[in-house]
């Protein structure tokens, strides 16, 4: 078995990633929202969920104890502080892995005119969700950080990924594929280490379309 903790899980790319990893035979997931009853219209029988804040290092130490994988999939103004409490608290319970759900354009690695576009946008959280990202890269535990941009709710899960470094391709970013993504690379242990850009093939341009 399996134990995973979803941090943030009634976010709307959680609730891509739920269904998907519960559909996993060797599975448990652990819940963590701040209410209970947001996730009435889910099938939570099989799963253990955990009121809480992400701000407070007690309920998480409660929530991540005893856990394999811990995916964070918050966002939010401080997303570095808490990201950096959930880092804490897994680093606490000896997790073996964490997947972090976090943003592109934090490395300037987005295609002009594309970046600018998107800098102009959401400029303002590069410098926290940076902090975020390197938050996780140096907890010193397995990892795996995931950059989309612009989310959709498109239910293609087809991927297209750059590495760390590498400039980004694409303009947006299906929460369904994000959710089968992370369902895959729990289930084939991949990705290890690794800074990854992830978007919806075919979606290159100048900015998203919904925008154009």
């Amino acid at each position: 078995m399996t134990n995973i903790a979803i941090i943030g899980a009634n976010g709307r790319s959680a609730r891509e990633i739920i269904p998907r990893l519960s559909a996993l035979a060797y599975t448990h997931l652990t819940l963590f929202l701040r209410h209970a009853d947001q996730l009435k219209d889910f099938d939570t029988t099989d799963a253990r969920i955990v009121e809480g804040d992400a701000h407070d290092p007690g309920s998480l130490d409660v929530t991540v104890a005893n856990q394999d994988v811990v995916v964070i999939a918050l966002g939010g103004t401080d997303l570095d502080v808490t990201t950096r409490l959930v880092v804490e608290a897994a680093q606490r319970a000896g997790v073996t892995r964490i997947i972090a759900i976090n943003a592109g354009g934090i490395y300037d690695e987005l295609p002009e005119p594309f970046n600018a576009w998107d800098d102009e946008r959401a400029g303002h959280t590069r410098p926290t969700n940076l902090r975020a990202a390197e938050a996780i890269e140096q907890s010193g535990l397995q990892y795996t950080v995931l950059r989309p941009v612009w989310l959709t709710n498109k239910s293609v899960t087809a991927v297209e990924l750059t590495q760390k470094g590498e400039v980004f391709k694409g303009t947006e970013t299906s929460r369904a594929s994000l959710g089968q993504f992370i369902a895959d690379i729990v289930a084939d242990g991949t990705h290890i280490n690794e800074n990854i850009g992830i978007t919806q093939p075919g979606t290159d341009g100048d900015k998203p379309a919904p925008y154009r």
